[in-house]
């Protein structure tokens, strides 16, 4: 495999963020007597903000995302790691194995989490959302890492639960490795991501450093 440096996603890969926006959204919707099942939620409120106006005219939609974007700062330094997240950090870091983080999420997010759990250690490098390089499949943020890190694309290992990290990873010529444990079927389309042909798929952490 010949992997020096690890990107890692956060939301749905190492932090189980996905559950505090579903979260969000519901005590938002809910207040305003709005019902949706959870699916319904993923599927038109998680992706494609521009286009919920569109199909949702009569949702002050607006509002209802700054709420959940309070909702989840406010819970975001209690946000649960996957299993195995802070031990397979450790072993990576025992190893030399070089670990940076690209999220698509907000600075104060990110950070919140990370500080939550004691994790910025293990980072070498870490990108948010809003520090100007754009969002994913955006290559820009992988490209700063790898800039940062001193590192080549073609030894480099890019980990996410998303399309979007498999797209920017393999556009850039690094190694791509799928996170899809079974909490995230709620939230993804797992026959979508596979054919997305990472190099690796696993659906625990752990799996990580056996490939390594």
């Amino acid at each position: 495999m010949g992997v020096q440096t690890i990107i890692f996603d956060w939301d749905g890969t190492l932090a189980r963020t996905l559950e505090l926006w579903l979260g969000g959204y519901q005590t938002s919707l809910s207040r305003r007597d709005l019902t949706f099942d959870p699916r319904e939620i993923v599927a038109e409120f998680f992706h494609n903000h521009h286009e919920v106006p569109g199909r949702h005219p009569d949702i002050n939609f607006p509002a209802i995302a700054e709420e959940t974007r309070e909702h989840v700062l406010q819970a975001s330094h209690s946000v649960d790691l996957y299993d195995g997240a802070i031990q397979t950090l450790n072993v990576l870091k025992d190893n030399k194995t070089a670990l940076s983080l690209v999220s698509s999420s907000a600075r104060p997010l990110l950070e919140s989490g990370l500080a939550a759990h004691s994790l910025n250690p293990f980072f070498g490098s870490t990108i948010a959302g809003d520090d100007g390089y754009g969002h994913k499949p955006n290559t820009l943020p992988f490209e700063e890492t790898l800039d940062r890190m001193g590192a080549n694309a073609r030894d480099t290992l890019v980990i996410g639960d998303s399309h979007v990290d498999i797209l920017a990873g393999k556009s850039i010529g690094c190694q791509t490795c799928l996170f899809a444990p079974p909490q995230n079927a709620l939230f993804h389309d797992f026959d979508h991501l596979k054919s997305m042909n990472a190099d690796y798929e696993i659906d625990h952490l752990s799996g990580l450093v056996e490939l390594i």
